[in-house]
């Protein structure tokens, strides 16, 4: 959560900025380093069903497709985190917001069952931000490309809003040390 949060406390987003680089290729960067942190681990785990394999029957697809729904899940994560990260100065506050927002995507199917089990317009708005269920439909075996064009869609979203916050910043900056005074 210290990714970009930390950085606006230390004041050196501002050199990071005036870097002949676009915001969108600094949250990009951040993001595919983040993400390459997440892959090794999960590399990691590409290599149990193999091992296993050697000591009796693993159905193969279901376990990379579980390897794939987790990755993705992981993604979106990492994005959510990432946008919020931009969105505050202190790395404690935007763990903790983190952790809320991710929380309440895991327990959103269950929220909406609770307002109501026949469905309504509210409950169709407030499953949108459901992330337990596109995850929990690949763990059952069924590769849904709803779930794998969801994560996907929504991890752009959250970067595309990362790369907006920082420019709001970087506009609302520039523009505080603009003075059209005599001296």
């Amino acid at each position: 959560m210290r990714i970009l949060a930390e950085e606006k406390h230390s004041k050196t987003d501002q050199l990071i900025l005036t870097a002949p680089v676009s915001v969108g290729g600094i949250v990009m960067g951040k993001f595919l380093a983040l993400l390459t942190i997440f892959l090794i681990p999960t590399a990691v785990v590409c290599t149990y069903p193999l091992i296993m394999k050697g000591f009796g029957s693993v159905p193969m697809g279901e376990s990379y497709l579980a390897v794939l729904a987790f990755f993705l899940y992981g993604m979106t994560s990492i994005a959510i985190g990432l946008l919020i990260s931009s969105l505050t100065e202190s790395q404690v506050i935007a763990a903790v917001v983190s952790f809320l927002v991710l929380f309440l995507g895991y327990m959103m199917s269950s929220i909406c069952n609770l307002i109501s089990s026949t469905g309504n317009l509210l409950t169709k708005i407030l499953g949108c931000f459901d992330l337990a269920t596109p995850f929990n439909e690949m763990l059952n075996g069924t590769l849904n490309l709803q779930s794998v064009i969801y994560y996907i869609t929504l991890t752009a979203l959250a970067l595309f809003l990362a790369v907006q916050a920082i420019q709001k910043r970087r506009y609302s900056v520039s523009v505080q040390t603009l003075s059209f005074g005599a001296y």
